[in-house]
């Protein structure tokens, strides 16, 4: 490809009809200077030199419908360990989960990258102080005694399960890379966070200390904010080793959980933790599960 040289104008160069035509006959070629010649061939199909495709991308909803949040749909924490199963996005009623099917199966194949997006809109709704319970706080050595300061560390997981065994979505596994947080840690079960490659985690509070100044004393308090509405999102990729069939996605729900070591060297965790179950909730409205696969030849 040839290359045009000449200097770049400077202070005191003069701008003359000339001068400008000099430099305009420095740029020729035989064809013009179109999308194709200049867009495509020049800045776009390099990237892509082996060739590039999508040639699969499907959008389904999410949970229930609702720019208002006049009706979310409230999910309460789980309290047992391990929890029997994980709370599945429905539209308002358990009946009716909310996921992505796809007519015949969707197969991906080892030329394939499959790329997984999902959205919802959160609140977290607690009570009598979840953030003093279970592991959600730690005890910090004090001159005189020890006393307890939150971790503002409680949270809910979201995470991707698809079946891949029939249409008739009775098979829900959890993805490659992706645990279903019933791994023992000491006497906690969860995932190490290397084995929570398709999960989403959506903190529930945040706890500070606030210094109050009342005259010549100065008083600490804590205090706390659930965390109010918000989108979350998560995403997973995928290159399977062998062709693959998909009949359908969904995302799932757990909590509390809490990060954790099972003791020094260890892999960092989550785990669940129950005692602070029964006084959180997750409220949740609407959000979107988008499939997009790519192909490259």
């Amino acid at each position: 490809m040839s290359r045009i040289n000449r200097a770049r104008i400077v202070d005191g160069d003069e701008t003359t009809a000339a001068s400008l035509n000099d430099r305009f006959n420095d740029f020729s070629q035989a064809n013009a200077v179109d999308q194709f010649n200049l867009r495509d061939a020049a800045v776009d199909l390099p990237q892509f030199g082996t060739g590039f495709q999508a040639p699969f991308m499907q959008s389904d909803n999410l949970g229930k419908s609702d720019l208002l949040h006049d009706a979310p749909v409230s999910f309460a924490a789980q309290t047992s360990t391990p929890y029997t199963t994980p709370h599945v996005l429905h539209s308002g009623s358990i009946s009716n989960p909310t996921f992505a099917t796809y007519s015949g199966g969707l197969t991906v194949t080892t030329s394939d990258v499959m790329r997984i997006y999902w959205s919802l809109s959160v609140k977290a709704v607690v009570r009598n102080e979840p953030y003093r319970q279970g592991m959600q706080f730690n005890a910090i050595k004090g001159s005189v005694s020890d006393f307890n300061v939150s971790t503002s560390a409680g949270c809910f997981v979201a995470w991707l399960q698809w079946d891949i065994t029939s249409a008739s979505l009775t098979n829900f596994e959890e993805v490659p890379g992706q645990g279903d947080f019933k791994t023992a840690v000491g006497s906690f079960y969860g995932n190490s966070l290397q084995n929570c490659q398709a999960t989403t985690v959506i903190p529930l509070w945040s706890v500070y200390m606030r210094n109050i100044n009342e005259g010549n004393v100065n008083t600490s308090t804590e205090e706390a904010t659930a965390a109010g509405w918000r989108g979350i999102s998560g995403t997973w990729h995928h290159k399977p080793g062998t062709n693959r069939t998909i009949y359908g996605l969904r995302v799932v729900l757990l909590g509390v959980m809490h990060p954790r070591r099972a003791s020094a060297g260890t892999v960092n965790t989550l785990v669940h933790d129950i005692a602070p179950g029964t006084n959180v909730d997750l409220n949740y409205t609407g959000g979107r599960l988008v499939t997009f696969v790519n192909r490259v030849k």
